[in-house]
């Protein structure tokens, strides 16, 4: 199978205050087509970076980082839009809606940012939103809907453009437990839905078990 996601010696560190703070240190990792992986770690261990060097929001200290073999870690800053765009899907704890936009609209802009047809994002979104339990909220905007129907209509947003990888960071994190198992199962099946590998960062030993493969981020290592 081919790799999705490479990294290649990949290290990176922060200042804080007067102090380096060392996240990554020579990290190799690879991420194979069709596999989802959980990305465990304590809270402050690199994972929320890890994410963001991947979806080429950082760009590592050291260290080369290959999507669908190739490398996009020294990429300027158009490209990496561009990427971003038609290969990556996000998903936060924290939901980035847009508060003025329906849950329909908010879905249908990723398509609509690659050219789609107006009508075809549409009945898109109303497809993928109606298939996750949405068909009678297209309409509402983000403050009319719950925590859980809101982080539904990310993943639906998310996964429109049909990407090959996406990213998810402690997608349940503010979610009750009906909610967070909920949103777990429309996740997986989502991801399922379109082929696409995954890496979910999260502190749930529960969820991550439900995924292909788990490794865990300490130490600026990861195994």
């Amino acid at each position: 199978m081919p790799n999705i996601l490479n990294f290649q010696k990949v290290s990176h560190k922060f200042k804080q205050g007067k102090s380096i703070i060392n996240v990554l240190n020579s990290v190799n990792f690879e991420l194979k087509s069709n596999c989802i992986v959980a990305l465990v770690g304590s809270s402050g261990s690199g994972k929320s970076t890890f994410l963001h060097l991947a979806g080429l929001l950082e760009t590592p200290n050291k260290g080369k980082i290959y999507i669908n073999n190739k490398i996009v870690s020294k990429l300027d800053n158009s490209a990496r839009t561009k990427l971003r765009r038609n290969s990556l899907g996000f998903v936060y704890q924290k939901i980035y809606l847009l508060p003025e936009f329906t849950a329909l609209e908010n879905v249908m802009i990723p398509q609509l940012i690659i050219g789609i047809d107006k009508m075809r994002a549409i009945n898109e979104a109303k497809n993928i939103l109606s298939s996750m339990g949405l068909k009678n909220r297209l309409n509402h905007r983000p403050s009319a809907l719950s925590g859980g129907e809101q982080q539904r209509v990310a993943i639906a947003r998310a996964i429109i453009n049909k990407p090959s990888l996406i990213l998810a960071d402690e997608p349940t994190g503010n979610l009750d437990s009906a909610s967070s198992n909920l949103i777990s199962k429309i996740l997986l099946q989502s991801i399922r839905g379109t082929k696409a590998s995954a890496i979910i960062a999260t502190h749930s030993l529960e969820l991550a078990k439900k995924y292909d493969v788990i490794y865990k981020i300490d130490n600026g290592e990861i195994f």
